[in-house]
This record gives structure tokens, sequence and C-alpha cells, in this order.
């Protein structure tokens, strides 16, 4: 069963005012660095377009793996059996992969976690009540979890994290006559899984290793698993050639690319992939921007939410009010900085999104306008009955 303890506080009225002022100076400071963001996001998504167009025109396909001096700072596309030139070892279990190009060693221990819950109630005066609920359970966990900052660590502390997930790649591996090196072998995830033998101190269970009993584990126990990349699978790599191995490729704009995925892939395809994770990077990117933008307003606007809660109702209402300004500014504002940074590059689609910009902060305005018509109406008193012909 999970521990659980609840704590209660209350904050008053003008310690509260006193901190969300705070927010006039940590708000604008927070949009600028959206803005800084955005900014960097489209530079680099048009870097990213360009670079990815300018490699699809300078691709060397080599034919057996064999690297040519012609070839020397080309950007290069290989095919090829993949060769581990020695055993993998890790020093931490004690076991060897002979066979393996590329190993992935997923470790996790069985800790103690925290997680909290809060519930607030402002009172008539603008003081507010928190309740926090802080439950503990037990969990296996590939991140180590300091209990030094849980709010009630006596009775479940964490011991430290002996060792850590890790990546292995062989040495003096080979595809055809290239050397493979780590950090090409790193762009690889290896995704098959291993079961070796349980070294000693260890036990098996369905291809996992437990430093402790699997089934009924203890805190500070470990479990251990293994995915491989197998000598002899094909992979395929889009780098530049330097010496008898590989290098990152830059384009004319600076844009780099190496790139190395298992299978007999085309280059085509390759950079068609490449374009497929700019394109999602850049859309996450886009999200973190435009939630840092309205967060920054609104907690520029928040003293005025806290002015108001001297009456709960009323500072519920400035609340949603003060929230609604953030994202009438910060919607059109996010979409004029990505329009702008578009500009220079690409006229259309930066002019687009100014019009989209334009088209959003209106539709927001009509939708206010609009609540606000159906406030009055509904404050209205009704029409009188009318008059009984006589």
């Amino acid at each position: 069963m999970p521990d659980s303890f609840t704590d209660t506080s209350t904050q008053g009225f003008l310690s509260r005012l006193t901190g969300s002022l705070a927010g006039l100076l940590i708000g604008p400071l927070l949009v600028i660095a959206a803005i800084v963001l955005l900014s960097w996001n489209e530079g680099r998504a048009v870097q990213a377009i360009k670079g990815l167009a300018d490699a699809a025109t300078r691709v060397v396909e080599v034919a057996d793996a064999q690297p040519a001096a012609d070839d020397q700072g080309k950007l290069v596309h290989v095919v090829g059996a993949a060769n581990a030139g020695g055993a993998i070892t890790d020093s931490n279990t004690g076991l060897s992969f002979p066979n393996e190009v590329a190993v992935q060693r997923k470790v996790e221990m069985y800790e103690w976690s925290e997680h909290s819950s809060s519930r607030s109630h402002t009172h008539v005066g603008g003081s507010k009540t928190t309740t926090t609920t802080y439950t503990y359970t037990r969990k296996w966990s590939e991140d180590a979890i300091d209990s030094s900052l849980f709010k009630h660590p006596d009775g479940h502390a964490n011991p430290p994290m002996p060792f850590s997930s890790q990546r292995y790649a062989a040495t003096n591996a080979r595809l055809g006559g290239y050397a493979l090196d780590a950090t090409t072998l790193n762009l690889i995830t290896p995704s098959q899984t291993l079961a070796p033998a349980a070294p000693a101190g260890w036990q098996a269970s369905d291809g996992t290793l437990y430093k402790g009993d699997p089934a009924s584990p203890n805190v500070g126990d470990l479990r251990v698993s293994y995915t491989g990349l197998a000598a002899g699978a094909t992979l395929s790599v889009l780098a530049a050639q330097s010496g008898d191995g590989f290098a990152p490729f830059a384009t004319a704009n600076g844009y780099q690319v190496q790139l190395a995925e298992p299978g007999n892939r085309p280059a085509k395809l390759m950079l068609a992939d490449k374009r497929s994770s700019e394109s999602h990077l850049t859309w996450i990117l886009r999200a973190v921007g435009a939630i840092a933008m309205f967060a920054g307003f609104a907690i520029f606007f928040s003293p005025l939410a806290t002015l108001a809660s001297v009456l709960p109702w009323l500072g519920w209402l400035a609340g949603k009010l003060t929230g609604l300004l953030a994202l009438v500014i910060s919607v059109p504002l996010t979409l004029v900085v990505i329009a702008l940074a578009w500009l220079a590059v690409r006229p259309l689609i930066g002019g687009t999104l100014l019009v989209l910009a334009a088209l959003a902060l209106f539709g927001l305005w009509r939708m206010h306008r609009a609540r606000l018509a159906r406030r009055r109406r509904s404050a209205m008193p009704p029409p009188p009955p009318p008059l009984a012909a006589v």
C-alpha cells in the first residue's frame, strides 16, 4: 500500500499579492524567451529544409561499400553488412557480447517515488488555504530519484544508483571497407532483445537480469536488460567520407548531414526520414514557444486576479478574463513571430501566416464581443407582457 501524508497551509492576501507581483518581471522575461525560441526554431527549420535539398543533389553512391580516394569529403551513400572487430564488454556486469556491433544497456532501480496533488480554497479577504496530499509508492525507474527532495523523506530513502543505462559500440567495427565509429553507430537504436545468461550474483527472468528477488523486489534492487545490433546486419549510412570512415557532411548553408539506418535504405528515403524528423521537431518547438508565450502573459496579468480575489467569485472571474486576455495576445503574436522569421526566405508562407494572425485576432475579438452581448441580454429584464385586446 502507498504511504500518504496530507499538509495544509494558509497564505494571507498580502503574501499572495506580493508573490504574484513577481509575475510583472517573470512574465515579460518568459515572453522574450518564447520570442527568441520561436525565431531561432524557424531559422533552424529553414536551414534544415535548404540543407537537405542541397544534400539530395550531392549524394555519391558507393558500390560494394569500398571507400575511394576520389570520394574524400563527399556525401557518400554506403550500404553493406556491419562487422564487429571485437567483443563488447559490460564491465559492470562482466557480460561479453562477441556477435554484436552495438549494444544498448537499460538499467532500472526499484525506488521510492513521490506524487503530490493539491486543492486550494480562496476565502473572503483574499487568503488561500491549500491542502496537499503526498503519496509515496515504489516503482522501477531508469532515472535516479533524489529522495532528499521529498517532502517527507523519512522512511522513503533511495540509495545511489550504482550504474546507469549506457550505449556500447564494438571496437574496430566496419561496414564493408569503411570504419564504423561509435558516433555513426549511435545513430541506430539496437532493437534485437538479448537474453544473456545471468552472471554471478544476478538472477535471470524472461531475458532480464535482476540484482535481488524478481518476484519481491526491495528498494535498491536492480534490473538490467540488453538490446543489440547483430554483426552481419545490413546498414545504410549517408555521411561525408573521412579517410576510410565517416564524418558529418556540411551543406552549402552549413547544415550537417550524418545519417545511419538499419536495412537497405535508399539515400532519397533517408533524407525524407530526416525531413520528417526535422518537421516534427519544428512543430514541437513551436508548441513549446506558444505555450511559453501564453504562460508569460498569464503570469504578467496574474496580480490582477490576485487583487480581485478579496471576493472569491470576483477573483475567479478575473482569472478567467486575464487568461482570455493572455490567449488573445499570445496567439496572434506567436503567429507574427513565426511569419516574420519566414518572410525573408519564403514570402508566400510568411505572408500567409501574417494573414492567419490577423484572422486569429479578429476571430478572438468577435468571440469576446459575442460573449459580452450574451451577458448583457441575460442581465436585461424580460419585456412586459402585451396588453390584452379590449
